[in-house]
């Protein structure tokens, strides 16, 4: 291998161990704000606690939102995977009703529910980034 082709080598590989880095956000990571869990809460005490539950204990056939179970059954998945299961089924009695940013307003209150840490930023609601996030349960 002459020395030009190595170069280029090892430059695609440094790339790609660069982007899959960046991809690999957590829920632990702070990708919420306070603002915007808080933002989160009053649009779920709306529109799902009636089903599942003031405290994302679940309820009525509803399961938690919050507690192990839950971290458990989405634990390893991408935050856009618990986005849109959320967008396109809830709420049960309106599904789609909420907007994308809504959906992420609730999504950032059940993150600080399972007491995962909030950060600088909003949640983004697109699908794009929604992707690269992982959810993990707290340490």
């Amino acid at each position: 291998m002459n020395k030009i082709t190595l170069i280029k080598v090892s430059l695609t590989l440094a790339a790609a161990t660069c982007a899959v880095a960046a991809g690999s956000k957590s829920s632990r990571d702070g990708v919420f704000t306070k603002a915007q869990a808080t933002r989160g809460q009053t649009i779920y005490n709306e529109e799902c606690g009636k089903c599942h539950g003031q405290n994302l204990n679940g309820g009525e056939g509803a399961p938690a939102l919050s507690g192990s179970e839950f971290l458990a059954k989405w634990q390893g998945k991408s935050l856009n995977d618990l986005f849109e299961v959320t967008r396109a089924t809830m709420p049960a009695d309106d599904p789609g009703h909420l907007s994308r940013r809504q959906t992420a307003d609730v999504m950032a209150y059940m993150l600080s529910a399972n007491e995962l840490p909030a950060g600088e930023k909003d949640l983004d609601s697109s699908a794009e980034a929604l992707k690269d996030i992982n959810i993990e349960s707290k340490k």
